[in-house]
């Protein structure tokens, strides 16, 4: 059962109503998570929602979502009186909050989460491991996600993201036991897709002024005829380790659509983003394990169902 939650500015938590109808999509990078879901609603509480911000929902007794609230609409017609609400993931706060444009000397995890992510008052975990930047640079008109997301994938190697508790992520995926899909699993919908362009052979990085190359190639890609180079400049200051870690991101990023399997089941919350999934189709020639890219689980008309993309699994998903 689904019980959804918002909270006003003035404090108070409302508990909504039962739902007749929702969609949570979850992804790891821009769009962010979102959610829309549709109510019963009573006649005289038009403007009770108009100083709600955040939204929370469990789905039986566990977290699956905390965000912000966009939009809310009251709606009178043929079904009765309903309110419709949708809004986005916490990363929401980033993504619409310019950063201020800095030049830091040597920037930190500390740094990072202390200017870019808790005056809007979001939570952080992990990230400890992330090596300190030299020369990290914050651009004028930069969102804060942007320099988050900068920081952490393209000099860490680490994909940030949200939880369903509304955390930033800052820690690599702990691979656990991968999610199954098949065999009893009522698949209604598929579609396998491979895509070569725009991937990436070979990436070499070098420092603007001074000697030093770091090359990095993709020799599955390349088995298969792949031909597509790069050349990545980067500050004097930029150091062995982050070279290498700046040149591994562009082949992963690079790869990000070069496989997607899109899966519609029945049932809800399958599988998260970030997590691995085993394949098992019947008579299927693209059977294996993949990880989850995105997920959208609604509840409608059709009932509830679970929509998967998955990629490959050391892609930047």
């Amino acid at each position: 059962m689904m019980e959804c939650w918002v909270r006003t500015g003035d404090g108070q938590a409302w508990k909504l109503p039962t739902a007749v109808s929702w969609v949570f999509r979850y992804g790891t990078d821009t769009p962010c998570d979102s959610f829309s879901l549709r109510c019963l609603w009573e006649r005289g509480q038009e403007k009770v929602l108009s100083g709600a911000y955040r939204f929370y929902a469990d789905w039986e007794g566990r977290r699956v979502f905390t965000g912000v609230v966009d939009e809310f609409a009251v709606v009178c017609g043929g079904g009765g009186l309903t309110l419709e609400l949708e809004g986005r993931g916490m990363a929401a706060l980033l993504l619409d909050n310019e950063a201020m444009p800095a030049e830091y000397q040597r920037c930190t995890r500390a740094d990072l989460v202390a200017n870019h992510v808790a005056p809007y008052g979001v939570a952080c975990v992990g990230g400890q491991g992330l090596s300190p930047v030299a020369g990290f640079t914050v651009g004028s008109g930069e969102s804060e996600w942007s320099v988050v997301r900068r920081f952490a994938c393209y000099y860490g190697g680490v994909t940030p993201r949200f939880d369903r508790e509304g955390r930033l992520v800052l820690d690599p995926y702990q691979d656990g036991q991968a999610v199954r899909i098949g065999g009893k699993d009522k698949i209604t919908e598929w579609e396998y897709r491979e895509d070569r362009h725009g991937v990436l052979s070979k990436v070499a990085v070098r420092r603007r002024t001074t000697w030093g190359t770091q090359w990095v190639s993709d020799p599955a890609f390349i088995a298969q005829g792949g031909c597509a180079r790069r050349v990545i400049t980067v500050p004097n200051t930029t150091g062995t380790t982050a070279m290498r870690y700046t040149a591994d991101y562009q082949l992963r990023a690079a790869r990000r659509e070069r496989v997607r399997l899109r899966l519609t089941a029945a049932g809800g919350f399958l599988a998260w983003p970030g997590e691995l999934v085993d394949v098992e189709l019947a008579g299927f020639g693209a059977n294996g394990r993949y990880r989850a890219a995105q997920a959208e689980v609604s509840c409608g008309a059709e009932g509830l169902t679970t929509s998967l993309w998955l990629g490959e699994t050391d892609a930047m998903i």
